[in-house]
């Protein structure tokens, strides 16, 4: 007699409440299911790696974080503004060619205090502009001995005349076109991060650079240039 005076109890509930409000609760029972069962999928995904990596399989571990619940597809759709470069622009633009200076076996610019610390540049695809500042700090550090952190907001904002496209996307060569073209980018700290695109603050020129140019050779050269430098990796799984 109990159980059904709960279940009579339970559909005169669910009777009670209007059709709109019963397909908008059924449609967020059905999104959290999925994000359950892709959580559970990169969960497995995680323990699997894992065990192979303690008996030697991989030289690196896994874990889950705030982007556990989203398929490799969806983050790379929200996160992944990197443009690819026209080849056929670099003939617009300097190539260096580097030395051949023995390549060495490792550099770590964070033990040369050329790194500002990791942000999280949010649901924005705002990764080029983080990449830009980032090349830009390391050099600025290497010319006048002080890490300043530079503004990717500034570059999300401003750099749509020179063909970026805020958080939908851009280039890291037209974040430094609009670099030159402003006379220089402003600081984290005066032009904060803010996750989105917005109306254009004042710029407070902190640094700035006349010129960047391209290196066609394999990653490993890279090193040999005795600086940061600015690159972008595909990766279209975790």
């Amino acid at each position: 007699m109990h159980s059904v005076c709960v279940v009579l109890l339970f559909t005169r509930g669910v009777l009670g409440q209007s059709s709109s409000a019963l397909n908008e609760q059924w449609e967020e029972w059905k999104v959290n299911l999925y994000r359950r069962e892709v959580w559970e999928k990169n969960l497995q995904l995680v323990l699997r790696h894992n065990q192979e990596a303690s008996a030697g399989r991989h030289t690196f571990t896994m874990g889950l974080n705030h982007l556990a619940d989203m398929t490799a597809e969806e983050v790379n759709e929200k996160l992944n503004g990197f443009k690819m470069e026209d080849p056929n622009h670099f003939r617009n633009w300097t190539s260096k060619q580097v030395s051949d200076a023995s390549i060495p076996s490792s550099v770590d610019w964070r033990q040369k205090g050329m790194v500002s610390p990791v942000q999280n540049q949010g649901f924005c695809g705002s990764c080029w502009a983080f990449s830009a500042v980032g090349a830009l700090e390391g050099q600025m550090k290497k010319k006048t001995g002080s890490l300043v952190p530079l503004s990717p907001q500034n570059l999300v904002d401003c750099s749509t005349n020179d063909g970026n496209h805020g958080c939908r996307g851009g280039y890291i060569s037209k974040a430094f076109t609009y670099i030159i073209r402003n006379g220089g980018i402003d600081s984290a700290h005066f032009y904060p991060y803010e996750y989105r695109k917005k109306n254009e603050n004042e710029i407070w020129r902190c640094h700035s650079i006349t010129s960047f140019f391209f290196l066609k050779h394999r990653v490993s050269w890279l090193l040999k240039c005795n600086h940061p430098t600015t690159s972008a990796v595909c990766k279209d799984s975790y």
